[in-house]
């Protein structure tokens, strides 16, 4: 299983890695890394997700970051900086290349610290870039633990209209909702609740992994990060969490009551999820029937928004070489991973094609 190509999408929750072997297979994995409580989280990850793996001499590997946006550095250039530093040592004497987001790659550190605007939260448009040259009409839609990336790729040109996060929220290109860490006091102010509106405590005393934990949706794989209250990831402890959002107890209702009530949270995020997409359709560019792609460990809930905008649901699976990582693990879970090692495998990386 000697890799010849890697990529790496080092975020703020998760460090992912894709490697591609001699054969055209792929291999993915996915490691917890809070990078808020400091750089030795990553390099802990990094120990994790390479022990055992094979590379073959002069791998070459390409890494993308949202890294950056972690607490611990002081602001996302200097970020930037620190996270290319670290994984080309690590990662060292093999070359290490940073993507951009363009038609080049950066080759040092250094030029990814001068860059680092275009270096920053671009992981994006790897999957994008690989996207395109398998399906030329698409709303890509990527639904990870922390955010959602929506992509409008028109006659296989990427259509965004913001680069920067700033700049992709304002559009609803990136929207700040995601099936693990997001706080139900970001889904809504109040909820029904024993046919009555009760209002929500804003605290944190629960996220959409307690949701889709009730719900039954929450991949095993999406389930890496400790709970809001550090207490139990089981069903009747999510009952609780989502109990506390409202001051009440859970036990004073069925499990099978807060089953139920989890659907409640799963409209209000599918309610944001859906007005972004319109906002997305409306603008024109895409024809009459074209795919919604679903990436990213949320990728359930985009085949729900296709089904409910009579769009074809397709799976960005169908667009990768085979993985043969564990069943728990897929190239849609790492896409921007999987897509820059498949895009290092290729010669010029970007010489053809046309984004």
């Amino acid at each position: 299983m000697n890799m010849h190509s890697m990529g790496w999408d080092v975020g703020g929750a998760h460090l992912k890695r894709a490697g591609l072997d001699q054969a055209g297979q792929l291999h993915v994995a996915q490691e917890p890394c809070p990078l808020w409580l400091g750089t030795e989280r990553l390099e802990s990850a990094l120990a994790r997700i390479t022990a055992g793996q094979g590379r073959a001499p002069g791998c070459r590997h390409v890494v993308t970051m949202t890294g950056e946006l972690a607490d611990c550095f002081s602001g996302r250039k200097a970020g930037v900086a620190t996270l290319a530093r670290l994984m080309t040592q690590w990662l060292a004497p093999e070359p290490v290349a940073f993507f951009a987001g363009s038609r080049r790659l950066l080759t040092t550190p250094d030029q990814a610290a001068q860059c680092w605007e275009q270096v920053a939260s671009a992981n994006w448009l790897a999957t994008a870039h690989w996207t395109a040259r398998s399906l030329p009409d698409a709303l890509l839609v990527d639904i990870g633990s922390t955010t959602t990336d929506l992509i409008v790729i028109q006659d296989g040109l990427i259509q965004t209209r913001g680069y920067s996060d700033a700049e992709r929220m304002r559009y609803d290109e990136l929207l700040y909702t995601g099936v693990v860490r997001t706080p139900l006091m970001a889904l809504a102010t109040r909820v029904p609740h024993d046919g009555e509106w009760l209002p929500v405590m804003a605290e944190q005393f629960a996220t959409t992994a307690d949701v889709y934990r009730l719900t039954g949706e929450l991949p095993t794989l999406a389930d890496q990060q400790p709970s809001a209250d550090g207490g139990d990831k089981t069903l009747t402890g999510s009952a609780r969490r989502l109990a506390r959002m409202l001051g009440l107890e859970a036990e004073s209702f069925s499990l099978a009551y807060w089953q139920t009530h989890a659907r409640i949270w799963r409209e209000r995020q599918l309610e944001r999820l859906m007005a972004s997409l319109m906002r997305q359709l409306s603008r024109g560019c895409l024809k009459p029937g074209t795919p919604l792609v679903g990436v990213g460990v949320g990728r359930f809930l985009v085949r729900e928004c296709a089904l409910r905008l009579c769009h074809p649901y397709r799976d960005i699976d169908e667009f990768f070489p085979p993985c043969y990582s564990a069943p728990a693990c897929s190239a849609a879970d790492c896409a921007p991973a999987a897509a820059l090692a498949c895009l290092a495998a290729r010669n010029g990386f970007f010489d053809d094609d046309p984004n």
